[in-house]
């Protein structure tokens, strides 16, 4: 018995100096203000250095655009009954917009530049330093909500573009923007909430485009943020916001960067936005859709007409209706790349040029055909 007392001892005593041990050292490091006792905490300064390290890196080169346009003002004598008419200068919009260049080419959404009267208007831009000027409107992107605007001077700041095929849900991420459009180069902070997604926009004077393939974030994006930019904790531009969904909270948008660059190099090229154009109209079908219409195929595009007479399957005159490709065609294939939600129909024409030959497969009814088309240039937007 007396051995299994010292044998009980013999084990415990190093249990209990371990302890003991181990109580001092916390004793010491959290008493210890030089000791630093939390990791956590480490992490989040590390992650607030990056953050104000990215916001700074950016900030310049964000701008704030104000819209003018010459309005008529009309006024009566109430003495006499006349009537007069007036012309005054009024801002009837603002948003966003940051500068891709050291000449002074700047990105924002067309919806932002967008009046009724685009002879009768003025973009006035105002940097994070108080400098203002005017502002030339280069282009509108006839695919997606882009515009590209130029200011004229050198040596501006501007910013650098990350890669957007990168980015994972759950990825930090800022929005920088004139919130409101009275609040210049407001920050938010958030993460990517999802990739991929469809959004139906609507705007002012009755805009309205079908963004696909948009990176949704809940960083808020708010009224008079589009436009700007959505960086990555690098301080790369990795979206431009677009759009909210007011249905519900911190559901905002952007434009992938990926999706912008042949913009800008289109205008650096040319002066202008050149698109590849192919002239059709789709939706994009899956196992439900083929099952209900009884449709031969599961996956692709199949062309259809919408519900004004503007909007056909297929173009009259265009690369499309040369080809000789038909409404209720299904394209499943552009040059071997399969056509689905991933790989949508616009965005894999987008990656070629005008001029460009590609081979389209296309199921028609209950047959497969391969039509080769000639890339047009897309029509120009008012």
């Amino acid at each position: 018995m007396k051995n299994n007392k010292i044998n009980f001892l013999y084990f415990l005593t190093p249990l209990i100096l371990v302890s003991i041990f181990s109580l001092l050292t916390f004793s010491f490091t959290y008493f210890n203000p030089s000791v630093n006792f939390s990791r956590a905490g480490n992490f989040e300064l590390e992650d607030q250095a990056a953050t104000i390290g990215a916001i700074n890196k950016n900030m310049d080169a964000v701008v704030s655009i104000v819209v003018y346009q010459d309005e008529e003002i009309i006024s009566y004598d109430l003495s006499t009954g006349e009537q007069s008419i007036e012309k005054e200068n009024m801002q009837v919009g603002a948003g966003t917009g940051f500068i891709v260049s050291s000449e002074g080419l700047i990105l924002t959404n067309k919806h932002v530049i967008d009046v009724e009267d685009p002879d009768n208007v003025q973009y006035r831009i105002i940097l994070n330093s108080g400098k203002k000027y005017y502002a030339l409107l280069i282009d509108k992107d006839p695919v997606n909500d882009l515009a590209v605007l130029r200011i004229y001077d050198h040596n501006l700041p501007f910013v650098e573009f990350g890669n957007s095929d990168d980015l994972e849900v759950g990825a930090t991420v800022i929005a920088i923007g004139n919130a409101l459009g009275k609040y210049p180069n407001s920050v938010t902070k958030g993460i990517v909430s999802g990739l991929g997604r469809d959004f139906v926009a609507t705007g002012p004077r009755g805009f309205t485009e079908v963004l696909n393939n948009i990176i949704q974030t809940d960083a808020e994006i708010n009224h008079g943020n589009s436009g700007g930019p959505l960086i990555d904790l690098n301080g790369k531009v990795v979206g431009v916001n677009v759009a909210i969904d007011n249905e519900g909270g911190s559901i905002g948008f952007a434009i992938p960067i990926n999706e912008v660059v042949p913009v800008i190099d289109s205008v650096k090229e040319n002066s202008l936005i050149i698109r590849p154009y192919l002239g059709v109209r789709f939706f994009i079908i899956n196992s439900e859709v083929a099952e209900e219409k009884g449709l031969f195929r599961d996956s692709g595009a199949l062309l259809v007409k919408g519900k004004s007479e503007e909007e056909v399957a297929v173009v009259p005159g265009s690369p499309a209706f040369k080809a000789d490709i038909l409404e209720g065609d299904i394209v499943f294939e552009v040059n071997a790349i399969k056509i689905n939600k991933d790989n949508n129909l616009q965005e894999v024409i987008q990656k070629y040029n005008p001029g460009d030959r590609v081979g389209l497969k296309i199921q028609r009814g209950d047959e497969i055909i391969i039509r080769e088309v000639t890339l047009g240039k897309f029509p120009r937007v008012k």
